[in-house]
């Protein structure tokens, strides 16, 4: 079978059968050359010979056809080449056959143009047509120039050969010209196959060398035979054809043994013109070279014919070199816009960043973009592109650099000066242009406000090189979102330094590797471990163990085991949440499946924290599902925990996700209650079946009468709506007792147990159900 980028696909059996096919063939050739060496050395009769070129040849040349046979009906859906292969190769061997026979009857040489060559013509031609589509690719499309350009190297050589080879020798010898040119030229179509095969052979570093050394071989023959028969030596049988048996052995072994279609060559500015370049000054000097001394009639047209196909050869290269530059421009530039796409912005700072001019890169990102494609369509959202872009354009300082990164992320590349106040005429240019985009928009009938923000990096100050420049750029974009949409610069800000900046930077990088999304596997040592801990959840009646937070830290080999303070808030602005929640998941799940077998009859609820980014992710719920499905853990079993303060957005996608895993029977929970500036409508409205009291309202419960009035009506209420309530950072006895009195259900906090590994936290829980069964 054949793939679809022309590689030739064989299972083990049938690469077996084409090895073996290939050494019998180079077998029959061996033996056949061995007979015509002996043959020509005068060691056996001639009629041996003739015997040998009856039969081991003609077996060998009808092995060489079925090897060809077989080729093009397994890839003629890919590539028509070795189909032309085939009827070249069989058209040649039939010329072969035509004339053993024709010798064997005759018990001698044939002489003059019988008709017999007519295999070898079609045969060449086919052969010369496979070579083109050998070597170039663009061949496949056969445009006239192709053929204009093959033409044209054949013709003059053969006007080449015609002079300084057919003619010497005619007079030479006093044969047929007839006759001697068909000599002389198929041995230059060898000559021209073989030129096209190394070519392939060299370029492509495949395995063509086998069909290389079989065009060779072919072209040693063909000299050999008309050296032989101009000296008038040539007997059938004498042994001249061995050389043409082996080297068809060998472009059979190519039919089978090579694995590589017949990819080509890329088609360059350079070799579009090559041919031109070469065919035109020779044909002229030919033709200059006629005035002096007369060229035969032959040669003159054929230099003529030479000349003719380069200058077709030369206008169709302009086309083709115009098509070559609008395909260069399409290839840099957004289709949308008509502004510079990512390719041409990146290829634009690796020039600058190699010249050492100082420059600035900004990122532009409208604010919810999304909200006008999902509200008012596609075709809205590319209109709002497109006028954003020639707002841009307006406001940029010209020359300037404009690109879109993709979806609705821009660039510009802005002038900029070195020193302390590089950045400085950089922020200034973003604010203007910042300025410039903030605006309404008239949208297919409807009027919409845009916001953006805008992150500046500069070059060399922020970074030398390109990736970096981009990464730092972005960085100070969700800088400005987090601002509230403006613009900022990086290492500006009392929360964004460089020194900040750069840590920030490094840490992130280290997370990914951490995460496994790096391939520096080296690295991976140096980045730490991501572990998960878990922090039992106690039944606030009974004083059983009835749940557990999975809670995630990282080891970190230079900076200690960090909290998810120390790295979430920066995960999520470097888009790393997904990731880092799958693997908690992940995590959790299995030691909950463990904690089944370990603590038969126990039910553990397990509990896992979401990010703003998760509830923006459609796909969750189905990642969910197929992770409690690996684990065999029931969904009852995971409590998902959001933060207030993320459902305060409203958003559509987030209620849709949140509803999806609700579907799957997944518990949710609101972490952090209290906290945001939402009412308990959210009890109502969403399908939670939790509430989790913020640390800060519990910690203050036993001294702070308000504390415990905001408490106290939030647990009443929350049962009321058939809501658990879940009391965390229970710290001391006193907290709890007054948590118990106010009937919470569940507490979780240090009085009870620190956040422990999961094998820790199995031996706690038996311990602690041990103690419990102990107490009277």
């Amino acid at each position: 079978m054949s793939g679809g980028d022309g590689q030739f696909i064989v299972d083990g059996r049938t690469a077996r059968r084409t090895d073996a096919a290939a050494v019998v063939l180079l077998v029959l050739a061996g033996a056949y050359a061995v007979v015509a060496a002996g043959c020509a050395l005068g060691l056996w009769p001639v009629r041996v010979g003739r015997l040998a070129d009856g039969t081991l040849g003609n077996v060998v040349e009808a092995g060489v056809l079925a090897a060809f046979v077989w080729r093009a009906r397994r890839c003629h859906r890919v590539s028509p080449f070795w189909t032309l292969m085939a009827v070249g190769v069989g058209a040649y061997c039939a010329s072969e056959v035509a004339f053993d026979v024709a010798e064997a009857l005759l018990e001698r040489g044939v002489r003059g143009i019988t008709g017999l060559e007519l295999g070898y013509a079609v045969g060449y031609g086919t052969l010369l047509v496979a070579g083109v589509r050998l070597v170039w690719v663009g061949a496949r499309r056969w445009r006239v120039g192709y053929v204009a350009e093959a033409l044209g190297i054949l013709l003059l050589s053969a006007a080449l050969a015609q002079e300084f080879v057919v003619r010497p020798l005619v007079g030479a010898s006093g044969m047929p010209s007839a006759a001697v040119t068909t000599w002389v030229m198929l041995v230059v179509l060898d000559a021209l196959l073989c030129a096209a095969t190394v070519v392939a052979a060299v370029r492509s570093r495949g395995r063509w060398w086998s069909l290389a050394v079989g065009f060779g071989l072919l072209a040693l023959g063909d000299t050999t035979f008309t050296v032989v028969s101009l000296a008038g030596r040539y007997t059938p049988g004498g042994g001249v054809d061995g050389l043409a048996v082996a080297g068809l052995a060998f472009l059979g072994v190519g039919a089978l043994r090579i694995r590589t279609g017949a990819g080509g060559l890329r088609r360059s500015r350079f070799s579009i013109v090559l041919t031109p370049a070469v065919v035109l000054p020779l044909s002229f000097v030919l033709l200059a070279l006629d005035h002096v001394h007369r060229l035969s009639p032959s040669a003159v047209w054929l230099t003529a014919g030479a000349a003719t196909a380069a200058i077709v050869r030369l206008v169709l290269s302009q086309q083709e070199l115009l098509e070559l530059a609008t395909l260069r421009r399409e290839a840099f530039t957004d289709d949308l816009t008509g502004i510079a796409n990512r390719r041409a912005l990146l290829a634009d700072l690796e020039r600058r960043c190699a010249t050492d001019t100082p420059f600035a890169l900004a990122i532009v990102d409208l604010d919810r973009f999304k909200e006008v494609n999902d509200g008012l369509g596609h075709a809205a959202g590319d209109e709002l592109l497109r006028q954003v872009v020639h707002q841009l354009l307006q406001a940029a300082p010209d020359p300037v650099l404009v690109a879109r990164l993709g979806g609705d992320e821009l660039a510009l590349v802005l002038p900029g000066t070195s020193g302390p106040d590089a950045g400085a005429d950089a922020l200034t240019h973003a604010l203007a242009v910042h300025r410039a985009m903030v605006r309404s928009y008239d949208l297919l009938g409807h009027r919409v406000h845009v916001a953006a923000s805008i992150g500046v990096a500069t070059c060399p100050e922020d970074a030398q090189r390109p990736s970096d420049l981009l990464r730092c750029a972005d960085i100070a974009m969700y800088e400005a979102k987090t601002l509230g949409g403006t613009v900022c610069a990086f290492g500006a800000g009392d929360a964004s330094d460089p020194a900040r900046q750069r840590s920030s930077l490094t840490l992130m990088t280290q997370l990914r590797t951490a995460l496994g999304l790096s391939d520096d596997s080296l690295a991976a040592a140096d980045c730490g471990r991501l572990t998960v801990l878990f922090q039992p959840q106690i039944d606030v009646p009974t004083g059983t163990v009835c749940g557990a937070e999975a809670l995630v830290r990282w080891d970190h080999p230079d900076l200690g085991t960090l909290s998810p303070a120390a790295f979430l808030d920066e995960a999520e602005r470097h888009g790393l949440m997904g990731h880092l929640t799958h693997r908690v998941l992940d995590d959790a799940l299995a030691a909950a499946a463990t904690w089944a077998v370990d603590l038969p009859g126990r039910p553990l609820r397990l509990a896992v924290n979401l990010s703003a980014t998760n509830l923006l992710d459609v796909d969750l719920p189905t990642r969910v599902a197929d992770l409690l499905a690996r684990h065999g853990v029931a969904p009852a079993v995971l409590v998902l925990e959001i933060t207030e303060t993320v459902l305060m957005s409203r958003s559509p996608r987030t209620r849709s996700v949140l509803e999806g895993l609700r579907a799957l029977g997944v518990g949710l929970s609101i972490d952090d209650f209290g906290t945001g500036w939402s009412s308990l409508a959210y009890l109502k409205e969403l399908p939670v079946e939790e509430v989790k009291l913020d640390r800060s309202f519990v910690a203050d419960i036993a001294a702070d009468p308000r504390s415990a009035a905001i408490v106290a009506s939030t647990i009443w209420l929350g049962h009321q709506l058939g809501v658990r309530i879940v009391g965390e950072g229970v710290e001391s006895e006193h907290t709890l007792e007054v948590l118990r009195r106010l009937d919470c259900d569940t507490t979780q906090g240090f009085l009870h147990s620190p956040a422990l590994p999961a094998a820790e936290f199995r031996d706690w829980c038996s311990v602690h159900l041990a103690g419990l069964e102990a107490a009277p």
